[in-house]
């Protein structure tokens, strides 16, 4: 079974100003067009030592799912916090007959809550830990358990313009599946991914730019696909303007 996707994610995004309980809140909403390939072979033994073959793909093209975002951030010294919220909105390429998707073809929502510690010697510190509640896909009368996920990085820059370090992820789901179409029973699954990562801020025409470098080793996979993923992030800002004194 081979399973390759390469996804664009774009999230248009603003950040209000003035505080929202005594934070700073950020809104925003994903959406990703993407291509997936997916092979899936097998090999049936009989007696006498025959056996018969097979091989089937798929590939699809489009638009994913769209994911709405809202965090809100506080600053207490070098401490930082936040909490956020993500549902998915279902609306990407999908069809439960076919092995490529680019949508969940369900709703879901995603919340939790965040740290991170930088230190003036350039030391970061985060942890992001989350809960998401799956519902029901129409298509196929099944539902995912609920799933939770900790994430985190830790980078050290020696300039104030880069950055690099380690990140990581464990996934794990903690309900078990459910539906009319949940025939193979409970089929929690889990996976730990870690890898490197690296970044740099750079300004163009008046614009602030950071790009951002990840790849993830996954391993321990269990109902779930394991292998390399990579990411390449660019967040592209205009800076705040302060009012003349």
């Amino acid at each position: 079974m081979l399973f390759r996707s390469r996804y664009l994610f774009l999230t248009p995004s603003y950040t209000f100003a003035e505080p929202i309980l005594h934070g700073q809140l950020f809104v925003g909403a994903t959406f990703a067009p993407g291509r997936m390939d997916s092979s899936i072979w097998a090999t049936l033994a009989g007696p006498g030592g025959n056996s018969l073959s097979g091989m089937r793909s798929d590939t699809m093209t489009g638009i994913g799912d769209i994911y709405p975002l809202a965090m809100l951030k506080w600053e207490v010294g070098p401490h930082n916090f936040m909490a956020y919220t993500m549902p998915t909105v279902p609306v990407g390429a999908y069809d439960p007959n076919r092995l490529a998707g680019l949508g969940i073809g369900h709703w879901a929502i995603d919340f939790g809550l965040a740290y991170t510690f930088l230190s003036r010697s350039g030391l970061e510190f985060s942890v992001t830990a989350g809960l998401t509640q799956n519902f029901m896909n129409p298509y196929t009368l099944y539902q995912n358990g609920t799933d939770s996920h900790v994430d985190w990085g830790l980078s050290y820059s020696p300039t104030e313009s880069f950055y690099f370090g380690a990140a990581g992820y464990f996934y794990n789901q903690l309900g078990a599946d459910s539906g009319p179409g949940a025939s193979l029973g409970a089929f929690q699954s889990r996976v730990i991914g870690v890898g490197p990562q690296a970044g740099y801020s750079f300004a163009v025409g008046g614009l602030a730019v950071d790009l951002g470098l990840r790849g993830y080793k996954e391993f321990d996979a269990v109902n779930r696909p394991e292998g390399w993923n990579f990411w390449v992030t660019v967040a592209v800002s205009r800076p705040r303007r302060h009012a003349a004194r």
